[in-house]
């Protein structure tokens, strides 16, 4: 069912879409699905719910395998934040989606690891010195703007006109950019 609504959701966007719908697709009852879901608002926060943990999952793995640097770890973990967006569609439409029950608590949960990740990074590289002290939350805002904008602009191919390759490229100078722009960085204020 949930493999269903996604390729509904892939192909008609979230409203083009009914449980009715995915019932008659995969061959059961149009009643069906709402002995697993209540809603289609339930089986949305489901799908968001799992995007979230496997996106998770992949910017730790990706942070994992890039070692110990700062800069290979930011573009790593960036990256593949696109690279979620470019591979699962739906999935990522969905994360976002105002049919996302955002008061679930599985959801807060799951959003909280991706977040959590951020956070993490951001204090390592302020206990190094790299970034300056004061709430990592002031730097998160605008890592998670730009990673998710990249992915946003990949996913709708705005930046994949060159190939795989050129993508990387493009996206690695972004994320290099904002990553040079935080070390330098200078606390107080933003500047007008």
């Amino acid at each position: 069912m949930l493999e269903e609504a996604l390729a509904l959701i892939e192909e008609q966007g979230n409203a083009g879409f009914t449980l009715r719908e995915v019932a008659r697709r995969i061959g059961v009852s149009h009643a069906a699905p709402y002995r697993h879901f209540p809603d289609k608002r339930a089986l949305m926060t489901e799908l968001a719910v799992q995007a979230s943990t496997e996106l998770a999952a992949q910017i730790s793995a990706a942070l994992e395998a890039a070692g110990c640097d700062l800069r290979a770890r930011f573009l790593a973990a960036g990256f593949a934040y696109v690279r979620f967006a470019l591979e699962h569609p739906a999935p990522f439409h969905v994360m976002y989606s105002s049919e996302v029950d955002a008061g679930d608590p599985r959801v807060a949960a799951a959003t909280s690891r991706s977040l959590g990740l951020l956070l993490g990074f951001i204090e390592e590289a302020q206990r190094e010195g790299a970034f300056p002290p004061g709430d990592p939350m002031a730097h998160a805002v605008p890592i998670w703007a730009m990673h998710h904008g990249l992915a946003t602009l990949a996913a709708s191919g705005a930046l994949s006109r060159a190939g795989p390759a050129e993508l990387r490229r493009v996206v690695d100078d972004a994320h290099a950019r904002l990553l040079d722009g935080l070390l330098l960085a200078a606390p107080g204020p933003p500047r007008a």
